[in-house]
């Protein structure tokens, strides 16, 4: 016997094939018996195809069961057996599926001119299509190997002549009043001109029982249900359901799988945020994602504002949970959600397409940008009902501003701007500036070392007070850095539209959790232009600051080189000589710093493979007397 909810699941899909009929495919389903349905497929130069499709107990935890009863040519299907990824509980199969997708993917299995195959490559259908019509010719059309009949739903046995849609069509005009009468067009168009003037509450209620496809064709077409759906949230309210059990978020706790990657000290978060319920988790132990990508935990998202009342008992515990097991320094709930926003935002910052060749959270979707929201969302509801929340982020802006800005007060630069969204004061012009510099300074030793960007070169410290050769390497090295603050920045530029958060919260809940209406598209737009920042003044621009003159840039750049060793951030293992002879051979034209002897040679290949910049790596190379790097 099925679990009630499992049951329950069953009963939506099956509901859904039976809403409407469907051109190129069509099912038989006796209601005494669920568990076996006959499904006919009619792809598009093939003849009419007869499947069984029976469903297991468990359903949808596991894969239908799919048999072929009609002859085929076809390279995936073996006497009556499908081989179909989609068929597969191990491989394919995901419990987001339901008989209608599979439907209309067997369709597509069956109507593509080429099909992908596991092992590689391609296999034109069209070949064995040929083979299959040689056959037929050879053998002949009334071969029983080739006909199926099916008692149950008359597959394969002669039925009564149907009239076309025409035909009825024509006949209703002619009983109306005849060809000219046009009266059923006349009736529709003031039936529909007077659905059009009922209250967007009525109109809702009429049009919700359409299909999502065709909605949106009805509000395309008539601007009266474009504003209903765009003020009542229509569209997303259906997407918002589990992914399993297909319950909405009326019905049932919802909140998303989350996995936990160790890669360091601490763990960060990941998650496809694909709505998953607290029963599917947890009673069915559902553990992967809609494309198969692992999780073990899951979190509770707010939603709407009853959802939330729900859920909350659940989320401070979650969140405790989680940050003990990715060993954070801090064990705070919004401590976790600094990191989960501050990861996705890295991901934005990085080359590739997503940490995962599954995941479908990549540096510039619409998607990921809607998954920051949901986690913002949630950082505010707990923010507003938690004043401590909000003097713990005023406290660490403060601290940060006060002095308090090294590598063990802040190993994360991220975690301070993520703070900024929920504190009094925000992301002012002086914490981008105190920010811009620290990240600076931590970059230095990335800049100059073997194992980073390797300019070793850029250690010298030129007279000039304009070298153009620092100001593009300096930004060159550490991109990838400048990146995640400017991300950071347009996060906090998009989210933080009101000083009061209590206002923020109550439009979030309005929106479901998700941005205002074109902003994950508009803000992935943003995304995709800040990858092409390549230098100083357009990223300082787009950190909201004025670009300074070059030569008062430049000379900060330059003592950022000593203020990195002051800090303990890098060391001086070569001697300014040194140095310069190996910028001589990047930049030749560079001047001679006072105090720095032109005759001494630069460091040989081999050496330069043993030196660290990072300190406490080895010993310095430095002379002894007092020749220093300059501030």
């Amino acid at each position: 016997m099925a679990h009630p909810s499992l049951h329950q699941r069953l009963l939506r899909d099956i509901t859904e094939l039976q809403k409407e009929p469907y051109t190129h495919f069509s099912t038989h389903i006796n209601d005494k018996d669920l568990t076996k349905f006959c499904l006919i497929l009619k792809p598009d130069g093939f003849r009419a195809l007869h499947l069984t499709v029976e469903i297991p107990p468990n359903y949808p935890l596991i894969a239908p069961r799919v048999s072929m009863q009609s002859s085929v040519v076809h390279p995936n299907v073996f006497h009556d057996y499908i081989c179909a990824s989609i068929l597969n509980t191990e491989e394919g199969w995901t419990p987001a599926y339901t008989l209608k997708a599979i439907c209309i993917q067997l369709l597509s299995f069956f109507s593509g001119g080429a099909i992908e195959q596991d092992y590689g490559g391609k296999v034109d259908l069209r070949d064995y299509q040929a083979q299959a019509d040689y056959n037929m010719r050879r053998w002949g059309v009334e071969n029983k190997s080739t006909k199926h009949k099916c008692e149950e739903c008359g597959f394969g046995k002669p039925r009564p002549v149907e009239t076309s849609v025409a035909d009825q069509l024509a006949s209703l005009t002619l009983y109306n009043g005849g060809p000219g009468a046009n009266v059923p067009h006349g009736r529709a168009k003031k039936t529909l001109n007077l659905l059009l003037k009922l209250p967007a509450e009525l109109l809702l209620l009429v049009v919700d029982t359409l299909d999502t496809k065709d909605l949106l064709q009805l509000a395309k077409a008539f601007p009266e249900v474009k504003e209903a759906l765009e003020s009542s949230d229509c569209i997303r309210l259906r997407e918002l359901q589990c992914f399993t059990l297909k319950k909405s978020f009326t019905d049932a706790k919802l909140g998303v799988g989350v996995a936990i990657l160790h890669q360091g000290k601490e763990g960060t978060f990941a998650s496809e945020f694909e709505l998953l319920s607290r029963e599917a988790f947890e009673k069915h132990k559902i553990r992967k994602s809609i494309h198969g990508v692992a999780f073990d935990h899951w979190l509770p998202l707010p939603i709407h504002r009853k959802h939330w009342i729900a859920a909350k008992p659940d989320v401070n515990a979650t969140l405790e949970m989680l940050s003990r097991k990715a060993t954070l320094s801090k064990v705070f709930p919004e401590y976790v959600l600094y990191h989960f926003m501050n990861n996705i935002v890295v991901q934005f910052s990085q080359d590739t397409e997503s940490v995962s060749r599954k995941s479908t959270l990549n540096h510039a979707s619409e998607k990921a940008v809607e998954a920051y929201f949901a986690l913002f969302h949630l950082l505010l509801c707990l923010a507003t009902e938690n004043q401590q929340i909000v003097r713990d982020a005023n406290r660490m802006i403060d601290g940060f501003l006060g002095g308090a800005t090294s590598k063990d007060k802040f190993p994360n630069l991220g975690l301070l701007l993520v703070a900024a969204l929920i504190s009094d004061k925000g992301l002012t012009k002086e914490l981008s500036f105190a920010v811009i510099r620290e990240a600076v300074l931590r970059n230095v030793v990335w800049m100059l070392d073997r194992k980073g960007a390797g300019l070793a070169e850029l250690a010298y410290v030129e007279p000039e007070s304009s070298s153009n050769y620092r100001l593009d390497k300096t930004f060159e090295a550490s991109t990838t850095s400048y990146r995640l603050l400017m991300f950071l920045n347009l996060f906090y530029r998009t989210a933080r539209k009101s000083d009061k958060l209590e206002d923020l919260r109550e439009t979030m809940f309005d929106n479901h959790g998700a941005p205002p209406p074109g902003t994950a598209e508009r803000m992935a737009k943003q995304i995709r232009e800040i990858r092409e920042v390549k230098n100083f003044p357009t990223f300082l621009t787009n950190m909201g600051l004025a670009a300074p003159a070059k030569e008062a840039f430049v000379g900060f750049l330059k003592r950022t080189i000593a203020d990195s060793v002051t800090a303990g951030y890098s060391s001086e293992p070569l001697t300014q000589s040194q140095l310069y002879a190996m910028r001589c051979r990047v930049e030749p034209g560079v001047g001679l710093a006072a105090g720095v002897a032109p005759s001494v040679g630069a460091p040989s290949s081999l050496t330069m493979m043993t030196v660290s910049f990072f300190p406490g790596r080895q010993k310095s190379n430095a002379p002894r007397n007092g020749q220093r790097w300059r501030r």
